[in-house]
């Protein structure tokens, strides 16, 4: 969110290593990112993360050493040409193979054994999660990386809808069924309070997402430098945008409903755009610009604690007996 709504972020050497990795390994991976593409400079990353430049040079210095970047002096560091075999990055994802079947065989686990165990860990059951809050725009986001980022079924739930129902003057709780029948609850700091509560009534662990400071950069660069669109499905939406981007570019985020017609006609296709997923939705067969930004919503710190989340309530399942789809 916006620099001071959230919890500072604890960075170490090993961490930012781990997080610029997985940043470049993933952009390659997907295409945003191809060999000579500067990346972000010394001062970037530590204004981003709070590290002084010397932690800096020794994250990208390690990554040089990896091969995953070009440390080019006063000219800035670039993505290295990597390996490929059949259009997937190599010498990396190797590594990192090969240092998760090692792990695995301090722990007594057979090479050969490793797909099956991590299926039981992460497939043995559904483990069902009820997203909630208040913008329809952020709970399709979530939803849609909850679903295929970690393989939850996830259930889109309006803040809303928990409000007491009043009959003959008295207030009554009501609980939405799929907050009831979930697994745990998840939602975004904006609401942590209020969910926080909720689930405690439930008896139900909590997840609190906080975006992904990726997602975060991305914004605040582009709206340093331009206006940036906000085609959403509810305009609240852009009210999050405007605190991502700071007090002194809110004016630059420009509100784009996806039920105005004319707004959306006069986009230009050629510049970054932020599109939801709820506004794609309600425009099936519209052209559309690429989405932006092409990182993730949920943030390292939340998907860890969601992979967590999977993994324990698939051991307990695995542990009490059950099967597959309880």
């Amino acid at each position: 969110m916006a620099r001071g709504t959230e919890e500072e972020e604890v960075w170490s050497g090993e961490r930012l290593v781990d997080v610029l990795r997985g940043r470049i390994v993933g952009g390659v991976h997907t295409g945003r990112l191809s060999a000579g593409d500067r990346l972000p400079s010394y001062r970037e990353i530590g204004e981003e993360t709070g590290m002084d430049l010397r932690a800096v040079a020794h994250a990208y210095r390690t990554l040089e050493a990896e091969g995953l970047v070009e440390v080019r002096g006063r000219s800035g560091v670039f993505v290295a040409r990597l390996e490929r075999i059949g259009g997937r990055v190599l010498a990396e994802t190797a590594r990192w193979v090969v240092g998760a079947l090692r792990e695995a065989w301090t722990r007594r686990i057979p090479v050969p054994g490793l797909p099956d165990f991590v299926r039981e860990c992460t497939a043995t059951r559904v483990v069902r999660c009820a997203f909630v809050e208040s913008t329809v725009d952020q709970i399709e986001t979530f939803c849609g990386e909850l679903r295929t980022d970690f393989g939850f079924d996830a259930a889109a739930v309006h803040l809303g809808r928990f409000a007491p129902l009043v009959v003959d003057g008295a207030a009554r709780p009501r609980v939405p069924e799929e907050a009831r029948d979930a697994d745990f609850l998840a939602t975004t700091v904006f609401h942590a309070a209020e969910v926080r509560e909720l689930a405690q009534g439930l008896g139900k662990p909590l997840v609190v997402i906080r975006l992904n400071r990726a997602f975060v950069q991305q914004v605040q660069r582009r709206v340093a430098e331009a206006e940036l669109p906000v085609l959403c499905a509810d305009v609240r939406f852009v009210d999050r945008v405007r605190l991502i981007a700071g007090a002194a570019y809110t004016d630059r985020v420009r509100a784009v409903p996806a039920s105005d017609a004319e707004a959306v006609a006069e986009l230009d296709l050629g510049r970054p755009v932020l599109i939801t997923d709820a506004a794609r939705r309600e425009l099936p067969g519209v052209t559309l610009p690429a989405s932006f930004p092409e990182e993730p919503m949920i943030g390292p710190d939340a998907a860890e604690e969601l992979a967590e989340m999977l993994v324990r309530m698939n051991l307990e399942t695995v542990r009490n007996g059950n099967g597959v789809g309880t």
